[in-house]
């Protein structure tokens, strides 16, 4: 019988980097020593597609035994319903936003922020967003909550040729910080008093929708950054809560109906004993459905709207997932 541990390096470097799952590429580390040399960081392919894991929040009275304060956090496995513990000693106490697979992490106390690699444990430390403009005008009730969402517009891991956008200040204004920068940078817009809802990078190029259902482009390029209405959404089909996200080439915005009013909700439990969902199981709507292992599966109206390539809201689809 072959000795596994007595394949030639190269070979085991060209393997390692065509496993897709991080979890199989720690058991592949696991295997032995010579498996172990070749399961390096830069072996992991990064580009290759793969379903995100979810970093589940921290919990209350995080202890380990003897009472010293655990930092481990827990990253939840959408394939395959798996959850790994890993220790972050730098995300302890700290709100966390993704982008680019870096954590943004706002401290409880001042709301001091960092850009930190949860598994590499690179950090980078950005101003303080009490130099965003106007900062003591517009205190949230919680310093770490004055950032309501953050996105990278590369990773920091490939290039220092990268943007980092935020939602800021209840929501109400858009600013950015490029590597360098001593301050945050406000956006300037058009007329336009409504509060943001979500922001997403898309073709070079920093999007973003508001409440009202206005699309936003931003221009960071220039001396005085600005934002610019490129589309709006029907008033009669506004929901509870905007998303502006990209999908296989292509912009959307979707809408979800009955966030704020729980009553409202037309949710349907599915049975989680169903492996195999036919239409006896779901009807003739052609509504989509997925069974998990740990959490309850339920039907959640939303609506869907394409940008097409003139910046133009396209069309009107319904979305059902759980």
């Amino acid at each position: 019988m072959a000795n596994w541990s007595e394949l030639q390096y190269d070979v085991l470097v060209h393997v390692a980097k065509r496993l897709n799952l991080i979890e199989d590429y720690l058991n592949f580390a696991a295997v032995c020593k010579p498996w172990r040399r070749a399961a390096t960081k830069n072996n992991f392919n990064s580009d290759l597609p793969r379903v995100p894991w979810l970093m589940l929040a921290e919990e209350e009275n995080n202890k380990e035994e003897g009472g010293e304060a655990n930092t481990c956090r827990k990253f939840f496995s959408l394939y395959n319903g798996m959850i790994l513990k890993k220790r972050i000693p730098n995300a302890r106490g700290k709100r966390c936003m993704e982008s680019m697979g870096w954590l943004i992490a706002a401290g409880k106390d001042e709301g001091e922020i960092t850009l930190l690699h949860p598994f590499s444990g690179v950090q980078i430390q950005l101003p303080h967003p009490n130099t965003t403009k106007g900062y003591n005008c517009q205190l949230t009730v919680d310093p770490w909550t004055f950032f309501h969402k953050a996105v990278l517009s590369a990773s920091p891991s490939k290039t220092s040729d990268y943007v980092l956008m935020v939602i800021e200040a209840n929501n109400k204004y858009l600013s950015f910080w490029r590597p360098g920068d001593l301050r945050w940078t406000r956006i300037m817009k058009e007329d336009n008093p409504a509060l943001h809802r979500d922001v997403v990078y898309f073709n070079g190029k920093f999007y973003a929708v508001q409440w009202l259902g206005h699309v936003l482009v931003c221009d960071v390029t220039g001396a005085e950054p600005m934002a610019q209405k490129v589309a709006r959404l029907p008033l009669d089909q506004i929901g509870d809560e905007l998303y502006i996200v990209e999908s296989l080439g292509s912009l959307f915005v979707v809408a979800r109906h009955g966030g704020l009013c729980k009553s409202r909700i037309p949710m349907t439990p599915i049975p989680n004993d169903y492996e195999v969902y036919d239409e006896e199981v779901l009807g003739s709507d052609e509504q989509l459905t997925f069974e998990t292992r740990y959490f309850q599966s339920l039907q959640i109206g939303y609506c869907c709207w394409k940008i097409d390539g003139n910046q133009r809201i396209r069309g009107q689809s319904y979305l059902f997932r759980c």
